[in-house]
């Protein structure tokens, strides 16, 4: 009996694993929205004017909780309508992809923490555009490996709609290593450019294109 190296496996319990990590990720953004603490009341003159002091908090957390969000969304919509099987390599990509997302509660922490330090803004930006770009190389080799190992993606998906899927994660991780490179000296310039890419996330994600001719069902 031949043993195969590198088996196709059920999707299930990948999925289910990200899940998890999804949503304690989403969840751990709250925790570094931090709870005023007497001496910092009292510092900024009072719990509104401390409330008020610390908006980048905010912002910082609705920003990121959105983009995992749509990163949980579009993961789904690949296991639900593209990912058919998985096999040993395909889930230590999609690990490395949770890894950025894991990734994330940190560099909002930190950006949310020294965005208003003139001192620190520049090292903020980098971080947390680094936190951005943690997830997009394995993106790109989602759509290698499942174009080169049989039986992850559907056999009937139109290439076409794979390499469109390609070109776009292309030009979204360069605009983001783009965005690191301006981080250095023009942080506000940086965050202008992140922000237009991250408005792109909402825009719904391709429907699959699948090619007929080649379905026997």
């Amino acid at each position: 009996m031949i043993k195969m190296k590198n088996p196709l496996m059920g999707k299930s319990r990948l999925e289910a694993f990200s899940d998890g990590v999804f949503a304690i990720a989403i969840t751990l953004l709250i925790l570094e929205v931090k709870i005023p603490k007497q001496e910092d009341i009292h510092a900024l003159g009072g719990l509104y004017k401390y409330l008020m002091h610390i908006w980048p908090s905010y912002i910082a957390y609705f920003v990121t909780f959105f983009m995992i969000g749509i990163y949980w969304s579009n993961h789904h919509h690949l296991f639900a309508h593209i990912i058919k099987k998985t096999d040993h390599y395909f889930n230590l990509i999609n690990i490395w992809f949770l890894l950025g997302i894991a990734f994330m509660p940190f560099s909002t922490a930190v950006f949310s923490d020294y965005i208003l330090d003139p001192e620190s803004r520049n090292a903020a930006v980098t971080i947390y555009c680094i936190g951005l770009f943690l997830t997009q190389p394995p993106l790109i080799l989602f759509i290698i490996y499942g174009k080169k190992r049989k039986g992850i993606f559907d056999p009937n998906l139109d290439p076409a709609f794979l390499n469109k899927q390609f070109v776009k994660m292309i030009i979204a991780t360069t605009i983001t290593m783009f965005s690191i490179a301006m981080s250095f000296y023009y942080p506000m310039i940086s965050l202008t450019i992140t922000g237009a890419t991250w408005l792109m996330y909402f825009l719904p994600p391709d429907v699959p294109v699948f090619n007929t001719m080649n379905n026997k069902d």
